[in-house]
């Protein structure tokens, strides 16, 4: 089991390879990158990457029209700095050009981006690419929804069967429920489609211990954060043990699920004065934890 980070915890305009040396640096076993749109750097995107104040990441080497070329790049990179690119993450399928659009042109984007993510997964040997499962909308029954994702990211995992496509939860107005979730993945019939579950995503609508214990081996890939229930909006994330997740109880049920795949620190909205600090802030409290409930040596 190894502590890593998501890019997104270091704020931008930090580029990939300044993120890399300083996670390495602050004791990270490996990273998650992220895929991002193609828009000028610093600029407002609306919508959820405002509000989760990740509108202005460019990456350089891992962007919707990126190449071998780049992937290359970003390989050397990773071998260079001794830090393992795990998993390749993002949320171009979520608010951007969403997984579940109607419009054909929004979702042939949201395909190829998936397909550059898996692409980049192979070639720098990352196990697995996180995709959020689109977002339910107003005008689209939940039936609708449910199914468009659903082809959507099988034909996605048919993609690249040897990379594990982690669907995430999030707050997208559809898979709001364990049970749910558990049989979104099961339908799908493909062994490389599993979860990448988000501890505090989760508290908002229940407790993450059960979730976790429900989802069991579906589960390929944490996020650790924290959030606060007063606040009950985005604004609500923090760092970890600074909220309401009861993290005794989902260590506990990390531990009993057998669960032995990579712990992720995502701080995002990202901090931004004494970031590494915050960081290293959370390294560490996980790293306890994980000592405390012997899911580490």
């Amino acid at each position: 089991m190894r502590i890593g980070i998501n890019q997104f915890c270091f704020p931008a305009p930090c580029q990939v390879r300044e993120a890399m040396e300083r996670a390495k640096a602050l004791g990270y076993e490996c990273m998650e990158v992220c895929l991002t749109a193609d828009r000028p750097s610093g600029c407002s995107a609306g919508g959820v990457t405002d509000a989760l104040d990740i509108s202005g990441y460019f990456n350089s080497l891992l962007h919707e029209h990126a190449g071998a070329r780049e992937f290359s790049a970003l390989r050397g990179l990773s071998e260079e700095i001794g830090l393992p690119l795990s998993s390749v993450g993002g949320i171009v399928s979520f608010s951007i050009y969403p997984l579940t659009a109607r419009d054909p042109d929004t979702a042939q984007k949201s395909m190829d981006a998936v397909r550059r993510m898996l692409d980049a997964a192979q070639a720098i040997g990352a196990s697995s690419a996180l995709v959020i499962p689109g977002m339910l909308t107003p005008d689209m029954g939940y039936e609708e929804g449910y199914r468009l994702a659903q082809e959507r990211l099988t034909a996605l995992a048919d993609h690249a069967p040897g990379v594990c496509l982690m669907i995430e939860n999030v707050w997208n107005n559809m898979l709001y429920s364990p049970l749910e979730m558990a049989r979104f993945v099961d339908e799908t019939g493909r062994r490389n489609i599993g979860i990448c579950f988000d501890i505090a995503n989760a508290r908002r609508f229940g407790y993450p211990e059960q979730w976790i214990r429900t989802l069991g081996g579906r589960i390929r890939e944490f996020h650790c954060k924290d959030y606060r229930m007063s606040v009950d909006n985005i604004n609500g994330f923090t760092n970890l043990l600074d909220g309401d997740v009861d993290y005794p109880a989902v260590m506990e049920a990390i531990r009993d699920i057998g669960f032995d795949g990579d712990l992720m620190v995502e701080l995002i909205p990202p901090a931004h004065f004494l970031v590494d600090q915050t960081l290293r802030h959370a390294r560490e409290t996980l790293e306890t934890l994980c000592k405390k409930f012997e899911l580490r040596g």
